[in-house]
């Protein structure tokens, strides 16, 4: 079980309270993030419908394809009911919609639900109106509880680890392309999943922010940008980067490096419990701009982690959201100066329930130079 049934109970009984409070009468969850959410289950189905229904009162069903794993705890808190491609999942739908007294009513549907599950579930369920489930899993899933903290704590300890052992990877002569096969691999040698592609970028690459790996050769004097993350058996993830330098750091990026760590520094000084995050984003871009550096800014100063890579919080200049308690997120303010180099250092950090700011990661913010 990758959480207890009491974890997963409360998580339905919370989603329902928000369902009644917002006047709906059920909620559809196709595989998404969500899913994983509510469930557990990670499980690809490609065409084939899987589907989540929880109702008004609270009665949560599972309907799967035959093909799909599906292990024994989730009976502890939902029913099941799988389809085979033989008949298809119309029939047992059918008779779903009825036991859970749901036809014609209001429902809340998974955001990313493919359009072709969205027109075929409209012909089954035939509601009366539809709304985004995220009006929904957005404030569920925004502050995390004790055991999803445990859980992202533990993919930055494994990512930290992935982080250090690239010491022994990173030597002139290697391709990008290739530390990002060792990262891979190393990732996997510990039962993980990468919670994203991991970026790797050499030299005057590391100005571009989502630089896809290359053939690019390691030389001596290159600044070397990795931007990792991992996704731990539960479904949590974790999003870290780091600078290395293999040989001396020029005086142009020792200082620009040193500037940039002291707004780092501001910026984390900045975060309280309930506390914007635009101005989070707003006291990092001050400072890189008081000191010469904005023309450089081209992304925000941080998003949210969870059961996503990419979630709320966002902490951009816009963001209507509110660091709370128990949310986590990262900080990860950059400078791209094209043709010569970037840097961007990500942390992730979240607020107790003693308003401590905490500092996930330990892995040393400097540029790591052999």
């Amino acid at each position: 079980m990758v959480f207890s049934t009491a974890e997963y109970k409360r998580r339905i009984s919370e989603a329902v309270s928000y369902l009644k409070r917002l006047g709906g009468d059920y909620i559809v969850v196709t595989p998404s993030p969500n899913m994983i959410y509510f469930t557990g289950v990670r499980e690809e189905t490609f065409e084939r419908l899987m589907a989540l229904f929880i109702n008004v009162d609270g009665e949560a069903l599972l309907l799967a394809p035959q093909l799909v794993k599906l292990d024994d705890y989730l009976r502890d808190f939902l029913d099941i009911v799988v389809w085979s491609d033989s008949t298809g999942p119309g029939p047992y739908l059918d008779k779903i919609v009825r036991d859970l007294r749901i036809f014609g009513r209001r429902g809340f549907f998974e955001d990313s639900m493919r359009l072709g599950d969205l027109e075929f579930l409209r012909e089954k369920l035939s509601p009366e109106k539809i709304f985004l489930l995220s009006k929904i899993t957005r404030d569920l899933r925004y502050r995390k509880s004790v055991e999803e903290l445990t859980k992202i704590f533990d993919a930055v300890r494994k990512t930290e680890k992935i982080l250090m052992d690239l010491y022994n990877i990173l030597v002139p002569g290697v391709s990008e392309r290739f530390v990002e096969m060792q990262i891979t691999n190393l990732i996997a040698s510990e039962d993980l999943e990468p919670s994203f592609k991991p970026i790797i970028a050499f030299g005057e690459n590391t100005a571009n922010p989502h630089h896809r790996p290359t053939n690019r050769l390691l030389r001596l004097g290159d600044l070397v940008l990795v931007d990792v993350g991992v996704r731990v058996e539960e479904g949590y993830v974790s999003d870290l980067t780091r600078l290395y330098m293999i040989g001396t750091p020029s005086r142009d990026l020792k200082n620009i490096f040193e500037t940039y760590k002291n707004c780092y520094e501001e910026t984390l000084r900045s975060i309280k419990a309930n506390v914007r995050a635009s101005e989070i984003d707003i006291v990092s871009r001050s400072c890189l701009t008081d000191n010469g550096l904005g023309r450089y800014i081209v992304h925000r100063t941080g998003h949210g982690i969870g059961v996503e890579v990419h979630e709320p919080p966002y902490l951009s200049i816009n963001s209507d959201d509110v660091l709370e308690r128990r949310v986590v997120f990262t900080v990860e303010p950059g400078i791209y100066i094209q043709g010569s180099f970037g840097i961007r250092v990500e942390s992730n950090i979240t607020i107790s329930d003693d308003d401590l700011v905490i500092e996930i990661d330990k892995l040393s913010r400097e540029i790591i130079i052999y």
